[in-house]
């Protein structure tokens, strides 16, 4: 059985008081009493075993080949085509050792379904405050569709502490089940076929499973329906190719397994030329200065960005630290040498950046949003982690470690000491180095941890 642990907190010198859902899905419901917001505890694997490097004859698997020497001859890195990501269910396996894939009895599962149906759904809307279609348009799919059930079931099976052990179950049973979808053309026009595919990742984002190999199918899907090219969307397949795009965007995950398919920049950014997405409860137009990220102008573009009107005061210091996170990260990424247009009497400070940084997430803080607004609150994890990961002093990492800690003591989950501990790493091991160099070796860490962590 998989046992839930804490220990992740202590080994970063710091207390925490559980785990939370970081990645949501869909927007969220503004009612700060909704039952069981803020309460997700995520299964805490196993490390896994490091990546190998294969040489040319270990390609070829037998078909003879036990689950365990298969998992150590393939390396999860490497798996980055639709017909390669049947693989991704071997990393549920190392997870479910004792029950061989056993599903629980109907009388479990619909339990589970109940809880979900009824308040777990709650602790996967996204951060914009508007109507959910996870209750309207998703959960009705899951009474005609078994991979869309399954993927509910082990997202609810991670909320509850003597369910834990079932989430890998139902994740390789819907990932089957979805593979399968993937080879059905009539399963490919169904909106279950995308909403599966989605929640596959956001569970195993959550969970702190390899994910973005998903993305590929889901590309496939949306070529197959020609929805990318259509000006004229039904909104919750519109909704799905967002979601989708968002997490295409290469700058918000580490260690990144998979290449970008670039699909903001191509088929969600040049339609959004106002509002608030409704998942990240960031502007679109911010959104699309991301996905641009690496090059020396996006600096200038997040310099100049205009900024969107919010309904509330958290949403402005929300979007100014990432706004300023993002120049930070950009200049690591392209290095202000390689920048013909750096001019350090022209451009802010690199540690004035970092102070407007932390000012926000400590403006978010001190505003409450963890009480009433917490989704939106929760976002506060990627420009946390560009802040920290430059921190240049031992003033500047002390308020990374409150920061983290607050987040911690509000309800997050393991992903976020993860972070943390990434950070703290790079602290360590990349002393004089510069930006770039930091953000190599927190790739790196990551990289031997054989992890993909989303960041917002």
């Amino acid at each position: 059985m998989i046992r839930r642990s804490r220990h992740g907190c202590a080994q970063a010198g710091m207390a925490c008081e559980g785990y939370q859902t970081r990645l949501t899905w869909g927007p969220s419901n503004p009612d700060p009493a909704t039952p069981m917001a803020g309460i997700v505890l995520n299964p805490v694997r196993k490390p896994r075993l490091q990546k190998k490097t294969r040489r040319p004859e270990e390609t070829e698997v037998s078909a003879e080949a036990s689950p365990d020497s298969l998992l150590e001859m393939v390396d999860l890195g490497n798996v980055s085509s639709p017909d390669q990501l049947d693989l991704l269910f071997l990393q549920y396996q190392l997870d479910d050792p004792c029950s061989a894939g056993a599903l629980p009895d109907d009388q479990v599962s619909q339990r589970l379904m109940e809880d979900f149906t009824s308040k777990g759904w709650q602790t996967l809307t996204g951060r914009a405050g508007q109507h959910s279609f996870i209750r309207s348009d998703i959960i009705p799919l899951c009474d005609s569709n078994i991979s869309l059930r399954h993927v509910c079931l082990a997202y609810q099976a991670s909320l509850d502490p003597e369910m834990i052990y079932a989430t890998p179950i139902y994740m390789q049973s819907a990932l089957s089940h979805y593979f399968n979808d993937l080879n059905t053309p009539e399963k490919l026009d169904l909106d279950e076929t995308l909403a599966t595919g989605v929640l596959l990742c956001s569970v195993s984002i959550n969970s702190l499973y390899i994910w973005t190999p998903l993305l590929e199918g889901l590309h496939g899907v949306l070529q197959h329906r020609g929805l990318l090219h259509e000006t004229q969307r039904p909104p919750l397949a519109d909704h799905l190719i967002e979601v989708i795009g968002l997490l295409d965007i290469p700058c918000f995950t580490l260690n990144r397994i998979t290449v970008s398919l670039n699909l903001w920049k191509l088929h969600v950014g040049p339609r959004k030329e106002s509002g608030i997405e409704q998942t990240s409860g960031l502007p679109y137009t911010l959104i699309t200065l991301f996905a641009d990220l690496g090059f020396p102008e996006v600096e200038d573009k997040l310099l100049m960005w205009p900024g969107e009107l919010g309904d509330e005061l958290i949403q402005m210091h929300l979007w100014e630290a990432f706004r300023n996170a993002g120049i930070l990260h950009n200049r690591a990424v392209v290095g202000e040498a390689q920048d013909p247009d750096f001019s350090s009497s022209s451009k802010p400070r690199t540690e004035v950046l970092r102070m407007k940084v932390f000012s926000s997430i400590q403006a978010i803080f001190d505003s409450g949003a963890f009480t009433c607004r917490r989704p939106l609150a929760r976002a506060v994890l990627y420009p946390l982690f560009i802040g920290g990961l430059l921190a240049d002093n031992a003033w500047e990492r002390r308020l990374s470690r409150t920061a983290f800690q607050h987040l911690c003591e509000n309800g997050q989950e393991k992903p976020v000491t993860e972070t943390l501990s990434i950070i703290t790493q790079v602290w360590e091991r990349g002393g004089g180095v510069d930006e770039q160099s930091r953000l190599k070796l927190a790739t790196e860490i990551a990289a031997e941890m054989n992890v993909e962590i989303h960041l917002y």
